[in-house]
């Protein structure tokens, strides 16, 4: 490894480690400069910041497209229960819960926003967190990429039927257009960029050093986007506090009855923790890039503020679940493992 490789693997476990840390400064920064340059970033036309959260939002999808092994898919098919149960936790029972929940929040757009984040596929980091727990790397690539084709048709379906529950105008034209551009169109053009980088310079160069510079990428991007997006709705936030505490609420709320149901269903099927964790991580950790396109090409920039905002509970309640693989090793037959000096 070289030198600037070495910078560069050193500066992409930093940003893991401190993520959460990161994230909330990040938007802390964004509500005060949203605030107190109000008049200037009110004056940002709509099409242009539009634009500028695409760009990033594609910065931060596709590197992290390039990362997920295609070739694993196939995998998944022979893992019916596996499949199974990831398909119904990320499209049926997180979305319900999200209905009910949205239309309590008392903004229709920032229920419609809370919608979509709970729609939108599992993003890189899950893979990662899988990666910390020794779960099975093969099985949740192959449920992350199966959850990307599924979302395509899968997001119209369920933010126009919550708009109708709602009486809520959702174009539809418009978000079958986002998730062209940030979900299809990244999702190929990465996995092209994968086999050209794996034909040039082999595997071990796509899952080693190409790696790092990927996920720093990825981080930096997203926290451009977090940043971006609350300092557009700073004084939203500023004056509306009972509502992020309600996104950040309700959102822990779906993720660990999430967790708790995958642990019982992985029990009665005498699915493996290290499959299972695939399964939770995936089915819990979203795309919030993707949602955050999403809300702003097709909807409005208020409901954009939901995905900036989960960040700041989605990794606190993953790295806390990775700490109780013990006991669920435990429970599901699988006895103790060295996980805690991996993260130490």
């Amino acid at each position: 490894m070289s030198e600037n490789q070495g910078r560069v693997w050193n500066l992409s476990k930093h940003l893991k480690k401190y993520l959460l840390a990161y994230t909330i400064a990040f938007i802390i920064s964004a509500i005060l400069i949203g605030h107190y340059e109000a008049a200037f970033v009110s004056r940002i036309p709509k099409l242009l910041f539009t634009d500028i959260v695409m760009v990033i939002a594609i910065a931060t999808v596709y590197p992290s497209m390039i990362q997920l092994r295609g070739e694993a898919l196939g995998q998944a098919f022979r893992q019916w229960k596996s499949l199974l149960l990831s398909l119904v936790y990320v499209f049926a029972l997180a979305p319900l819960m999200a209905y009910a929940l949205a239309p309590t929040i008392g903004n229709k757009g920032i229920g419609l926003g809370f919608m979509v984040v709970n729609v939108v596929p599992a993003g890189s980091a899950s893979v990662g967190y899988v990666l910390i727990a020794e779960g099975s790397i093969e099985l949740a690539t192959a449920l992350a990429i199966l959850g990307l084709v599924v979302a395509i048709p899968a997001i119209p379906m369920y933010l126009s039927f919550y708009g109708k529950s709602t009486s809520m105008s959702v174009p539809i034209s418009p978000i079958m257009s986002s998730i062209l551009y940030i979900l299809v169109l990244p999702l190929v053009l990465g996995q092209a960029t994968r086999v050209a980088l794996r034909n040039s310079g082999g595997r071990e160069f796509v899952e080693k050093e190409a790696a790092p510079y990927l996920s720093a990428s990825t981080i930096i991007s997203l926290f451009a986007l977090v940043f971006v997006l609350v300092m557009k709705e700073a004084n939203f936030l500023i004056n509306k506090p009972y509502i992020v505490a309600a996104i950040i609420t309700y959102q822990t709320i779906i993720i660990l009855t999430t967790l708790s149901v995958s642990i019982v269903f992985s029990k009665a099927l005498g699915i493996s923790y290290k499959d299972h964790q695939a399964i939770a991580f995936t089915s819990t950790s979203k795309n919030q890039s993707v949602a955050a396109a999403i809300a702003m090409m097709a909807l409005n920039p208020a409901t954009a503020v939901v995905p900036a905002l989960i960040p700041m509970i989605q990794p606190v309640l993953a790295m806390a679940y990775i700490y109780f693989d013990g006991p669920l090793k435990k429970y599901l037959g699988e006895g103790r493992n060295e996980l805690k000096k991996l993260v130490a």
